[in-house]
């Protein structure tokens, strides 16, 4: 009887240890209906994005620090500048200390036209903290899907240099192990353009910091 309940206690503690590293995330109470949160974990696909200097940002880049992804593209004309003057209002409220520095990053879709020390400058014009990055329509295409993003050019204009590009207006958070951890999804605001209520993002992400 001893020796069997040895065992019982054994497969116990294999039991609990296994529950206990299960690759999923701390469930997070929210009142945010736009949070969605991945349950399990997903590390993003090896990656190598353009931005300005010679250092190419890559998952590397995304260690150590909470991430905000954003697509969208220079000429836009109302999504994101309103997104990037959104974010940057309440950038100063997301915690940056050493244990939660959080970096916003600006995905162009349109390598065509936004060369990298264009998306610097154009970022910067928010806040010099804010990175722009882009890539090849091959490599950003799959990256972008797995975020459950999307974009898509619509062909205008009388030349190749005038069109306008459709995107997903989400942000996604990616956490400090370069891992795909929430999406803040975007809705129509009073002036009918796609948004993330940021003051709920805000909320969220220290909550999930908290329990990470």
């Amino acid at each position: 009887m001893k020796r069997l309940i040895i065992i019982f206690s054994a497969l116990l503690m294999i039991l609990f240890f296994i529950i206990g590293s299960t690759q999923s995330f701390h469930l997070v109470h929210s009142k945010n209906d736009a949070l969605v949160l991945q349950q399990t974990r997903q590390p993003l696909p090896e990656f190598a994005f353009e931005k300005a200097g010679e250092v190419a940002f890559t998952n590397q880049s995304l260690k150590g620090k909470w991430t905000l992804f954003f697509v969208g593209y220079t000429y836009c004309p109302d999504v994101c500048p309103t997104t990037l003057a959104d974010l940057d209002r309440i950038y100063p409220s997301l915690a940056n200390d050493r244990n939660t520095t959080t970096q916003v990053v600006f995905i162009s879709v349109d390598p065509n036209r936004d060369k990298a020390e264009q998306l610097a400058d154009y970022v910067h014009y928010f806040n010099k903290a804010f990175i722009g990055v882009t890539s090849t329509h091959q490599q950003l295409w799959p990256f972008v899907t797995q975020l459950g993003l999307i974009y898509s050019l619509v062909e205008e204009g009388e030349t190749d240099d005038f069109y306008l590009v459709d995107h997903s207006a989400s942000i996604v958070l990616i956490n400090p192990e370069g891992e795909f951890h929430a999406t803040f999804k975007s809705t129509i605001n009073a002036q009918g353009i796609n948004h993330v209520d940021m003051d709920l993002m805000v909320e969220d992400i220290k909550a999930i910091q908290a329990n990470y």
